[in-house]
């Protein structure tokens, strides 16, 4: 795909359309924006999907006997935990503070862009990208 001037509404719907087309077939379009020079990419399901089974880090549960309290978290993006007098009870508090980071995330975006690194950000993205969905997320922590 080469960049192309849009003038009209009927022009930007088409470059969208285009867009979406080469993002479905597999490409991966990029969006430069002419003034700021901003540079954005339109990536399909399958390919983020394909990306985060790569990400290998999985959530952990342990008990911590002196507390006797569960405590399940995840090692890439540490802010996001849960803890619970039972083990399933520390998985939906963290699915919840996953949630509740991610949109934290949303609305601190710039702050957080600055912290967190790449694979971080994708990783939360995809939490936002399900966040009506818990046994999505629970898939994307890798919740054993």
């Amino acid at each position: 795909m080469s960049t192309k001037l849009v003038y009209s509404v009927s022009d930007g719907f088409l470059e969208i359309d285009e867009i979406q087309g080469a993002a479905k077939s597999g490409l991966i379009p990029r969006i430069i924006n002419k003034d700021t020079r901003d540079i954005s990419y339109v990536v399909n399901q399958n390919i983020i999907d394909s990306l985060l089974k790569k990400v290998q880090e999985k959530s952990v549960v342990e008990f911590d006997k002196q507390l006797k309290k569960y405590t399940a978290y995840n090692n890439l993006v540490p802010q996001i935990y849960g803890e619970g007098t039972t083990e399933r009870e520390a998985i939906v508090n963290m699915i919840q503070e996953a949630k509740s980071f991610a949109n934290d995330y949303r609305e601190n975006s710039e702050l957080f862009s600055n912290v967190l690194d790449g694979t971080q950000q994708f990783y939360i993205n995809n939490i936002l990208l399900n966040i009506e969905d818990d046994t999505k997320i629970r898939e994307i922590l890798k919740i054993s």
